[in-house]
């Protein structure tokens, strides 16, 4: 199905023209289930792309809390598609889109039908009615893969020597498989801005790309009395690209769970400020993800990992804050005398591998985007 050509020598890459195939601080923890004929959400809109790991992919309706299924996202039984049978599936929304999302599959298939051919990751993009519009094969281990908002760039990194650290490339392509730019650099998140350059993070350092390059345009570091000493572990553009909401990580608990504080700040530096906080400062939040509006921000607060197979996690659970500034900290409890009057405990139906059948405002780490 699929045409190959060479790009340089450690690299083979397609572009598909048609479809195929077909605890914690803060209060954290469980919470009583919520019938299903409560009023939720207030007047919040959108739509939740889950990115849990594994096959399937749904959207939940912010309005309802209701969890919709993407049609033809059984990754696992597509095996012309996806032919290796040891494949790893993560998915991921387009920034400000609901037109496509990204498909990213480790170990996807072979280069060729030796047994002993090196593996491919596939990188695809589906629509919201699960239909295939296109995509890239590469040679190795791709993560952390974002697609430009209208869709004709694709930034990624790739490790090319797997199971090492160390030795990962950021890359951008054009969606053609056109190579444009390539920078070693360890694997981190990645944001497009609409003028084609890149945000990252480092450390206490939020990095600029050039228009469609992987080289630095310029840096911001984070004043000390705000990274205290930690490092940005999380961060989302504003709609309006004006603004840029963070979570700075002071101390790292289990495998992803670390103690952090959401902030928000100008896309300049500026006008920094505390944006959420727990009564007892033991704060837990991750995840923010602006609503299409810009009106609100989706945290997730209170979430643990187990620190073995045999450790069982601690629940977190999902606030939407306002992001205007209305002169203080928002608090994130469950506890209804200390949480801020102004901040939405966002109630739905998704529980861990699917939709569950009572709504609750449980969140287990499986990170949101919030789009149109």
């Amino acid at each position: 199905m699929f045409q190959y050509s060479k790009l340089l020598s450690l690299m083979i890459l397609v572009f598909i023209m048609n479809a195929c195939g077909g605890g914690g601080g803060g209060g954290g923890g469980d919470t009583e289930p919520v019938e299903e004929t409560t009023p939720v959400n207030r007047s919040l809109n959108g739509f939740l792309f889950s990115q849990e790991p594994g096959d399937i992919a749904y959207l939940i309706d912010v309005s309802t809390g209701k969890t919709i299924l993407i049609p033809n996202t059984d990754w696992e039984n597509q095996n012309d598609t996806f032919p290796n049978g040891v494949s790893q599936y993560r998915k991921s929304s387009i920034q400000n889109n609901h037109t496509a999302f990204i498909v990213n599959v480790l170990y996807c298939k072979k280069e060729n039908p030796d047994a002993l051919a090196r593996d491919l990751s596939c990188i695809y993009l589906q629509d919201y009615n699960g239909n295939y519009l296109g995509g890239l094969e590469l040679l190795y281990d791709v993560t952390k893969v974002q697609v430009s908002e209208d869709m004709q760039y694709a930034a990624l990194f790739r490790n090319y020597n797997s199971g090492s650290t160390g030795r990962e490339w950021l890359e951008i392509f054009s969606i053609d498989g056109t190579l444009i730019s390539d920078r070693k650099m360890d694997r981190r998140k990645i944001q497009w801005f609409r003028n084609k350059s890149l945000l990252l993070v480092n450390g206490p350092n939020f990095i600029f790309t050039m228009p469609l390059s992987t080289d630095t345009d310029y840096t911001l570091t984070l004043p000390e009395n705000i990274s205290n000493g930690g490092w940005i572990n999380d961060f989302d553009i504003s709609p309006d690209q004006t603004q840029i909401a963070f979570t700075v990580a002071t101390e790292s608990t289990a495998f992803t769970s670390v103690q952090a504080k959401a902030y928000i700040m100008d896309i300049s530096g500026n006008n920094i400020r505390l944006l959420a906080d727990v009564p007892n400062g033991e704060a837990y939040i991750a995840s923010p993800s602006w609503s299409p509006d810009g009106r609100w921000i989706l945290l997730e607060e209170g979430h643990v990992s187990g620190q073995d197979r045999d450790t069982i996690g601690t629940a977190g659970n999902l606030y939407v804050v306002p992001s205007e500034n209305l002169g203080k900290a928002f608090m994130l409890t469950m506890d209804d005398s200390k949480r801020s009057q102004e901040v939405i405990l966002l109630h739905h139906d998704h529980d861990g591998p699917g939709p569950g059948t009572n709504l609750s405002t449980n969140s287990a780490g499986e990170n949101y985007d919030w789009i149109p």
